[in-house]
């Protein structure tokens, strides 16, 4: 079960991290701000150990400081990186595409509907390690473990994201 998109107050995550939640979608985006009083569904994650959280590394779905606090929060251990790429992923900014039927274009930012409505990240996962070793001030090994070991593990999938003997050899050289 995974948390997120969601305007839980901090109390209703607690709920539903007690009752077995262990992954949140997209840490900050579509949540109400961390508050020192009302911390609300982000908050919530933050402080969760057994939480592992999901976080748009684009550099610009979630500002470098929060990606800092939040890895100072959890570890390299709890938290994935993500593209949240659309079909504008990899595309150079003025192109077009289509999410669900609708047309977005290509920003430097990300995918953005005509409304200006962020409509995700064009983000590819090797601007994402680029993001956490720079602005995410990571070496390269808890870039790494953000982008393979952490996600892999999450979802079960024995013998990928780490070298390791027995583990898929699959490489990247940036």
């Amino acid at each position: 079960v995974s948390l997120g998109h969601s305007a839980a107050t901090f109390d209703i995550a607690i709920d539903a991290i007690r009752a077995g939640a262990r992954q949140a979608t997209h840490l900050f985006n579509r949540m109400p701000p961390v508050g020192h009083r009302d911390p609300g569904l982000a908050g919530a994650v933050l402080q969760a150990p057994e939480v592992a959280a999901e976080i748009v590394c684009d550099g610009y779905h979630v500002h470098p400081g929060m990606l800092r606090v939040a890895i100072a929060a959890k570890g390299a251990d709890r938290i994935m990186a993500i593209t949240d790429g659309s079909a504008g992923a990899g595309l150079p900014p003025g192109a077009r595409a289509r999410l669900g039927g609708r047309a977005i274009d290509v920003r430097e930012q990300g995918a953005f509907l005509e409304d200006n409505t962020l409509a995700g990240s064009t983000a590819t996962m090797d601007r994402v390690f680029r993001v956490l070793t720079s602005v995410g001030g990571l070496g390269f090994v808890d870039a790494a473990t953000l982008c393979a070991t952490t996600p892999a593990r999450e979802l079960g999938l024995i013998g990928l994201g780490v070298i390791a003997p027995g583990a898929v050899a699959d490489l990247v050289v940036l």
